[in-house]
């Protein structure tokens, strides 16, 4: 334990200012709040992307319409996005502070770019989203502007995700070297990467089908709209039926005492498992019927199923996270009450 003692600093003296299980609850909370406007946005950018290039090859009107309808909702929820995520931010700093300050400043070169990649990604959309008339013979220009804003928000994440993996590692602290060697220094980094991109997709599928279906019940849809709306329930749920090859990758990727927590040794963490399976297997179930018969009734059942989903998935995360750190945090205990050695007397003159 010698490295551990000289990597993991000791908490601030202070206590934690709040309740540690309500600070739990809310790291939930808003982090779930959060991701969600996150995955809108990277999903939208690489749709409109992929739509606009394939548009492009095939010379199509409606594809390019498509695009561009895509651009509009991924600008729409970046700022959203951002402005949720200062909570969980926050929260995580309080009450995993050793761990959370110290992977941050094993990688401080990435994690300060963040700022500077962020503001290029978003003036990239606005410029991709207002100069689509503007550029509409110059496509490969215009295309090129969108796939660097999509490049950036799909990097952006990596810099994340390298972080809080890092914090459940102090063992491996001191051979780090850097961002891009934590890359591959951690293990499960690129397993939860691709599990987070598969679900921004899929969050962006069930956003398509419920904005348009609400549209629908004011107005007649484009064709272009209609085919948005039925695309996109038939990307959610092909990416869904893929999450569980890429769930049951990341989950083999912990260490092997965490994994087996899952699979039997804690009742809490299987039965959480067993659920967040359940509810996929149905998920894909009810998306199968609505993208054969195009029945809202259908979709808002998958909808609901989709939040729970999304709401046991952000407490298995909470779980791992804190079934990863419980060994540190009972050497190293967190500071939840004043202690009077912590408290230094003022001298009067």
């Amino acid at each position: 334990m010698g490295v551990l003692q000289l990597s993991i600093p000791p908490d601030f003296p202070l206590p934690i200012p709040g309740n540690l299980t309500l600070l739990q609850f809310l790291i939930v909370l808003t982090f779930v709040l959060h991701i969600i406007f996150v995955n809108f946005t990277l999903s939208f950018a690489t749709g409109a992307v992929i739509l606009e290039a394939s548009a492009m090859k095939t010379h199509s009107r409606r594809l390019d319409d498509m695009a561009r309808i895509c651009s509009l909702h991924a600008s729409i929820h970046k700022s959203i996005a951002v402005v949720l995520g200062v909570a969980p931010l926050l929260i995580i700093s309080v009450i995993y502070t050793q761990y959370f300050y110290t992977s941050t400043l094993l990688i401080g070169k990435a994690w300060l770019s963040i700022i500077i990649l962020l503001i290029t990604a978003f003036l990239l959309l606005y410029v991709y989203k207002f100069s689509w008339e503007k550029w509409e013979n110059k496509k490969g220009i215009h295309f090129l502007v969108g796939f660097a804003a999509m490049l950036i928000l799909l990097f952006v994440p990596l810099i994340f995700i390298v972080n809080v993996v890092s914090m459940l590692y102090p063992e491996k602290w001191s051979g780090a070297n850097g961002f891009f060697h934590s890359l591959l220094h951690y293990p499960q980094i690129w397993q939860r990467y691709a599990h987070f991109i598969l679900a921004s997709l899929a969050t962006g599928g069930f956003y398509m089908y419920l904005y348009f279906s609400v549209k629908q019940r004011k107005q007649t849809l484009s064709d272009v709209e209609q085919s948005l709306k039925l695309g996109g329930v038939k990307v959610a749920f092909w990416i869904t039926l893929l999450q569980l090859v890429f769930g049951s990758l990341l989950l083999i990727s912990f260490d092997r005492n965490i994994m087996l927590l899952f699979m039997g040794d804690d009742a809490l963490l299987t039965a959480l498992l067993l659920l967040s399976v359940f509810l996929t297997i149905l998920l894909c179930a009810l998306l199968y019927v609505v993208s054969k018969n195009d029945r809202p009734s259908m979709f808002y059942a998958s909808l609901l199923c989709f939040v729970l989903i999304v709401g046991v998935m952000g407490w298995m995360r909470h779980e791992v996270r804190e079934s990863y750190l419980k060994p540190y945090i009972n050497e190293y205990p967190r500071t939840i009450e004043m202690k009077k050695e912590n408290i230094k007397p003022v001298n009067k003159q």
